[in-house]
């Protein structure tokens, strides 16, 4: 402690690159000390740094200089490292096959590893950065096998909590505007043109994206909802209506269209989930139904013209036309066609003539950086980015995993066992079609945040369904 403490008062008074050698280092074993006592305590100190990673990130410039390559991404991967190999020594080899799900995500996890050395890609510089985004987010999947189901509900409690908090920023952001260190990011910054919304900056919240605040505030959305729907005393349900109902806000001021679809998926699913039968389901689903049809042809959104008619000062306005436009006629938005146009390129051009991937960076920004001349349109599908890296295999393998987690929760959530059935059950079925939809228009498994609680899901669906299947037999041996 002395030590650090002489090291701490040294690198202030040096300032610039070794003081934020040192606040990360101290970062890294603030995240790493708790594994010194168990799992749990690791995951949640990086599932509480990685929603403040973007803004830890431009708050470095308040004493360096920008660079395109920033350490503070090596944090998370460094302690997710370690806290796998911490997990090896205690359960060893066995959780590679260890639960439903495991040989799949293993052999996808083996074909992401090899596919860094693939050399269509360029440099391995490029095979890194995108292990950074794809492969690493895996491990989490074993870790979810670890880990009980109290652990999961309080991470899902912390998403709530965090994105609320970080929210609270974003709205500061859209209100205020950027502070300095911020806005110095924003005009060095490449390859992020979809900040610009009309004549305005679309707020970040404390996250890296807009994409990745829309994405995180629609998953706590989906866990406060849900837990407002299952819970029993009154109190406890109208606040967590309350959460529910600040993370939508903060879905639509996030700009996400995507997000509002994905969590209008997950919210009918909670609903649907919670019929005692299919008869009830299809007439929740029906009612469900009705409000929707009625606004989509009852309510004019707002024109492309109207957005841009709004001023520099006009933000909140303006980024609630652009997502009340998206959201209400989604299939008259030219980004939705100009995707459509560059999926259909890809599916007919590029992957039929690469089925075996060109490389796990393909299409990452690490790629962008380095093959500047590259003709590669941006994807915004995290399917066809598995498709381009890894090949036909690879997205088919992600597919089967997503489609297959899907199914076992909602079994989990329907079980025969009523007694066996909680709300976790529940909310973590409710968030998976979501994270379908979200994979498809979006790049949900490759986001910082979200993409370690999706894999942490999945990977405790796979564990909680070895364990029902083992309930019976257990009880057959006891009696």
């Amino acid at each position: 402690m002395q030590a650090a403490s002489l090291f701490t008062v040294w690198a202030i008074t040096a300032g610039g690159e070794i003081l934020r050698s040192w606040l990360l280092t101290a970062t890294m074993c603030l995240m790493t000390l708790p594994l010194l006592v168990g799992l749990e305590g690791t995951l949640l100190a990086m599932m509480l740094f990685e929603p403040l990673r973007g803004l830890l990130r431009r708050g470095q410039y308040l004493i360096v200089d920008y660079t395109a390559q920033d350490p503070i991404h090596l944090l998370t991967p460094i302690v997710t490292f370690i806290a796998l190999i911490a997990l090896l020594r205690k359960e060893r080899l066995n959780i590679f096959w260890a639960t439903p799900l495991a040989k799949s995500v293993s052999i996808l996890a083996l074909i992401f590893f090899l596919e860094m050395f693939n050399p269509l890609q360029g440099s391995l510089f490029v095979g890194v950065s995108g292990a950074l985004f794809m492969l690493v987010p895996i491990a989490w999947f074993y870790f979810g096998q670890s880990v009980n189901e109290s652990f999961i509900r309080k991470a899902l409690a912390l998403v709530v909590i965090l994105g609320i908090l970080g929210s609270l920023y974003g709205v500061y952001q859209l209100v205020f505007g950027y502070p300095a260190f911020e806005q110095y990011w924003i005009d060095n910054t490449d390859f992020y043109s979809s900040i610009a919304v009309g004549h305005i900056h679309r707020a970040l919240a404390t996250f890296s994206s807009a994409e990745e605040w829309g994405r995180y505030a629609e998953v706590g959305a989906i866990v406060a909802l849900g837990m407002a729907l299952v819970g029993r005393r009154l109190i406890k349900r109208a606040g967590w209506a309350l959460c529910a109902a600040a993370l939508f806000v903060a879905i639509l001021l996030s700009g996400q269209r995507t997000a509002v679809f994905g969590f209008i998926v997950g919210a009918v699913a909670l609903i649907l989930l919670g019929a005692r039968n299919w008869r009830r389901a299809v007439a929740r689903l029906a009612l469900l139904l009705l409000p929707f049809v009625l606004v989509t042809v009852f309510v004019t959104p707002p024109s492309d013209d109207e957005m841009w008619s709004k001023d520099e000062s006009e933000t909140v306005s303006t980024i609630l036309t652009h997502t009340q436009r998206g959201t209400l006629k989604p299939a008259e938005e030219e980004s939705l066609q100009i995707r459509f146009e560059n999926w259909g390129h890809l599916l007919t051009s590029v992957i039929p003539f690469r089925p075996l991937g060109a490389g796990l960076g393909t299409s990452q920004l690490g790629d962008l950086r380095e093959n500047r001349d590259s003709e590669l349109a941006p994807v915004d599908n995290f399917i066809l980015v598995v498709a381009l890296a890894c090949g036909i295999p690879g997205a088919l393998l992600f597919v089967w995993i997503l489609s297959r987690a899907t199914w076992l929760s909602v079994r989990l959530a329907r079980s025969d066992d009523a007694s066996s059935i909680t709300p976790t059950h529940r909310i973590v079925a409710a968030i998976m079609p979501a994270l379908i939809l979200n994979s498809i228009f979006g790049l949900t498994f490759s986001i910082y945040s979200v993409a370690p609680i999706a894999w942490l899901l999945i990977g405790w669906i796979s564990a909680e369904t070895l364990r029902m299947r083992e309930t019976p037999t257990r009880e057959i041996i006891t009696i």
